[in-house]
């Protein structure tokens, strides 16, 4: 019986043992449950598109950033895109400016620095019109696209075009905007053979060359008797070189109407040169984009016309455009970026732009 109830006591004790064990075998399940939401998985997506950013270095020579503010607005236009676009893109372009100083040598060693460098593409706006060609073509070889700007290049043959893009304004509609505006202050005169000067820029190559043909084209288009007087600035190409030109311009002719030119630094100059001999009559129209233009024209100054405006943000702006489609996207780009067409800024339309703000202009 002892024997019998030690059994009973034995397999009672086995029985509690195993109770006691499934009681603790669930315990492990709230270890699990992490394991089952795996929350961390959802969250990596943002995490992953964050991370997912291009770093890029574009270098960037820039014609003449020292004596002419007006290409500020080029550095402008560039960080102006990668503040509107770098973060939604997933692309961080760091941005090597060097200055040209409108001397083509210096040009071509500030490109050869950017090679150098590892830049991964280059945005050029060259000091003429085909020095850079060689050195572009060696790079692109090397897998560096390059991205040409506002002088087009002029090229031997079609093995010379090697760059993905041209950005750049319309030249000869610079020239046809101000030849418009010049014909309309020509209109008030009742002159059958009024006088026109423009100063040209020949380092500039077929960009002076084409802004000077829509000048004289639509002038003479209204006015076939009109004299129209070409003097090309082989100077520096800067206010006193074009004011000593215009200088000896006004000693030869008697009768000047109206003066424009390749851009404001030849037209102030000339403007200068007028006010010292006190030729208040002439008549000026700039190209491009100067503060004191632009403030002559608020103050109604008689002897300014008008300023046909190129907007060196929209250069800027769009090459970046330019280089980040060819380097991210890997797109064929057209052989020419479309720009808007030139505006001319006069006394009477000056109040609707916001031109005091625009910090290119100095």
């Amino acid at each position: 019986m002892k024997r019998v109830t030690a059994l009973l006591l034995a397999a009672i004790m086995i029985m509690s043992l195993a109770a006691c064990g499934s009681k603790e075998e669930p315990a492990p399940a709230p270890t699990e449950a992490p394991a089952e939401t795996e929350a961390p998985a959802e969250t990596e997506e943002p995490a992953e598109g964050s991370g997912d950013v291009k770093s890029l270095k574009i270098g960037v020579s820039i014609m003449e950033l020292t004596a002419y503010t007006w290409f500020q607005g080029v550095i402008d236009g560039c960080n102006n895109w990668m503040a509107d676009h770098g973060s939604e893109y997933g692309v961080n372009m760091e941005f090597d400016f060097e200055d040209s100083r409108s001397d083509v040598q210096t040009m071509l060693t500030n490109v050869d620095n950017m090679i150098s460098a590892k830049c991964d593409g280059i945005i050029l706006f060259p000091a003429d019109a085909s020095s850079a060609i060689p050195t572009m073509k060696e790079a692109t070889a090397n897998g560096i696209p390059f991205v040409v700007c506002d002088y087009a290049q002029e090229t031997s043959s079609d093995a010379d075009v090697v760059w993905s893009t041209f950005v750049g304004h319309d030249m000869k509609s610079l020239g046809i905007k101000a030849g418009e505006e010049a014909v309309k202050y020509l209109d008030t005169l009742g002159k059958d053979d009024p006088v026109c000067l423009f100063i040209s820029r020949p380092t500039s190559g077929q960009a002076s060359s084409d802004r000077f043909d829509g000048f004289k084209e639509t002038v003479l288009a209204k006015y076939p008797n009109a004299k129209i007087i070409e003097e090309g600035d082989t100077g520096a190409g800067n206010r006193d070189s074009a004011q000593t030109l215009m200088e000896n311009v006004l000693q030869r002719e008697t009768v000047i109407d109206v003066v424009s030119g390749h851009n404001d630094a030849e037209v102030v100059g000339a403007y200068n040169a007028a006010v010292a001999q006190g030729r208040n009559e002439i008549r000026f129209i700039g190209i491009a984009g100067d503060i004191d233009v632009l403030k002559w024209l608020e103050e109604g100054n008689e002897m300014w016309l008008a300023e046909v405006l190129q907007d060196p943000a929209v250069l800027g702006y769009q090459a970046t455009d330019a280089i980040y489609r060819v380097l991210v996207l890997g797109e064929e780009l057209p052989d020419k970026y479309d720009l808007p067409d030139p505006e001319a800024i006069t006394k009477d339309n000056i109040k609707d732009y916001d031109w005091k703000n625009w910090g290119w202009l100095g």
